[in-house]
């Protein structure tokens, strides 16, 4: 059986920042202030995803960098009687990447607080072209309950910079864990959510460059971008780095192979307690063998470096291999 690539095809990793806010919402930097601080910073590609409103950018495109046309839809409860308002009650926030870089419109929908309800928003906003993230579990108070249900989801925020800069609680780790055991196959994002209050991009306040997600692509396009995350080649960093691997079947047994640059943890986990890790007390981990259960349903796999760096795959499915 011929091995599955973690990130299949030719071409390389492109550095993006997947939700991000600009003077059209209420971002305090324009978006032409904000291409040219993440190119400084090796990105290439952000999408600016203000709230509510969706605006392409395409005039920021060149040649080393891609506006990404996208918005992020709130959907809020009618805060009880006696609370203190939208503060305290969960809320979904949602991103809606449009295929479409020249789209101005977004679909007409209900923006009604509920799981039923939120779910047509995302089952009408797929067919009509659009890629959706679950945004920052933690910051909206939501639980399991409220995002394992959720199907047809292209993304999962694992880590969200503005989060965790502003409240401490920018990881969702542990949510991805609990969606991923209940069957979710959203990829994992990192982004940054920035909206600079602090308007300094070197200030120790800064809510930008803290997470990025890595999409491989053949090309620097908005074509080639965006197939390469419906494909979800890609993987979540806050500093951590993949830079290729394969699992392929071997008798009773999967074998999961790959590299990355230099950290000091490798971990798999699986849809079991089965799990392992590859562990020094240095950065000198560039590659990496595990062998996992035949009847393993999925995978995922983790980095960390000494510097506090992660990195996070999607989980892939075994069924994968029988897909060739």
């Amino acid at each position: 059986m011929r091995p599955v690539k973690l990130f299949p095809g030719e071409g390389k990793f492109y550095k993006t920042n997947l939700h991000c806010h600009s003077t059209f919402s209420d971002g305090r930097f324009t978006v032409e202030q904000l291409k040219e601080g993440y190119k400084a910073k090796g990105y290439s590609a952000v999408a600016f995803s203000d709230h509510n409103t969706l605006t392409p950018h395409n005039e920021l495109t060149d040649d080393e960098f891609i506006a990404i046309n996208a918005t992020e839809i709130d959907f809020n409860p009618v805060p009880p009687a006696g609370s203190r308002g939208w503060i305290s009650v969960p809320v979904y926030h949602l991103n809606f990447l449009s295929k479409d870089k020249n789209r101005t419109a977004f679909i007409p929908f209900d923006r009604v607080y509920g799981l039923k309800e939120v779910q047509k928003v995302i089952d009408d906003a797929a067919a009509d072209g659009f890629l959706v993230s679950y945004n920052h579990p933690r910051w909206s108070y939501q639980t399991p309950a409220d995002f394992d249900p959720l199907k047809g989801l292209f993304g999962f925020e694992v880590f969200n910079t503005g989060c965790e800069v502003t409240m401490a609680d920018g990881f969702g780790d542990y949510e991805y864990e609990e969606y991923c055991r209940r069957g979710g196959t959203a990829c994992p994002l990192a982004t940054d959510d920035n909206h600079n209050v602090v308007k300094d991009f070197d200030s120790p306040y800064s809510d930008s460059f803290g997470g990025w997600t890595m999409i491989k692509a053949p090309e620097l396009s908005y074509e080639a971008l965006f197939e390469a995350m419906e494909n979800k080649n890609l993987y979540a960093s806050t500093g951590a780095a993949f830079t290729g691997g394969e699992f392929f079947r071997d008798g009773n047994s999967i074998i999961v192979k790959g590299t990355c640059e230099a950290c000091s943890s490798v971990f798999i986990l699986t849809d079991s307690r089965i799990s392992d890790a590859r562990r020094s007390h240095r950065d000198d981990i560039c590659e990496f063998q595990f062998e996992i259960p035949g009847d393993t349903v999925w995978f995922r796999l983790e980095l960390k470096n000494n510097a506090g760096g992660r990195a996070f795959t999607r989980n892939y499915l075994s069924t994968e291999m029988q897909n060739l």
